[in-house]
């Protein structure tokens, strides 16, 4: 199987990146390929009808596309930015389709220099799926003071947040496995209201 973790910051080596790695490391255990991307690196444009045509700027999207096709399950992760998930991830979200995420999983995670984080989650969970009908696992994470958890000696620091992400890491691959037919059996069906109605 394979994981497609997504840091979803748009700043240089964020702490959502440092997340991303860490649960990686954790995904090994139970993904035969985990592949992480950093959307401060990837840097795609915002959003326009272009994607559609297929218009040159948007090659290396297509390319990505290629890559989440063939992922069983995904993570996205976001910094909590004045209680909002980042315009990055947002356009990610929104550049993706039912070809890329349908009734894949993906573990909605946020991460937090204080003691905050949750609406970020809410806001995935609200609009994150509309056209591409990922399935956000009904557990999230949420690293609050994300400063005091990682050094470079020890992956986490606080021994329950290590618990839970390892348990949540193990849920994400059970629904990986569960869903992969019924991923496939869906795309056969096709869907004629692709957009909603």
């Amino acid at each position: 199987m394979k994981l497609i973790v997504i840091s979803g910051s748009q700043r240089t080596q964020s702490k959502s990146l440092l997340v991303a790695q860490y649960l990686h490391h954790l995904a090994e255990t139970h993904f035969d390929q985990v592949q992480v991307y950093d959307l401060h690196e990837l840097n795609f444009p915002l959003w326009n009808e272009g994607v559609w045509s297929g218009s040159e700027e948007w090659q290396p999207w297509r390319e990505i596309a290629k890559e989440l096709q063939a992922a069983d399950a995904f993570i996205f992760i976001t910094p909590d930015w004045h209680g909002m998930a980042t315009p990055a991830l947002k356009n990610f979200l929104m550049l993706t389709t039912d070809a890329e995420l349908a009734h894949k999983p993906a573990l909605a995670v946020s991460v937090s220099a204080s003691i905050n984080g949750i609406y970020p989650i809410s806001e995935l969970r609200l609009t994150g799926s509309k056209n591409n009908h990922v399935c956000f696992l009904p557990d999230h994470l949420v690293f609050r003071e994300v400063d005091k958890l990682f050094d470079a000696n020890q992956p986490c620091l606080d021994e329950a947040m290590q618990s839970r992400s390892e348990y949540t890491i193990q849920l994400l691959a059970a629904y990986a496995r569960a869903l992969k037919p019924v991923h496939q059996d869906m795309l056969n069906a096709g869907k004629a209201f692709r957009y909603g109605m």
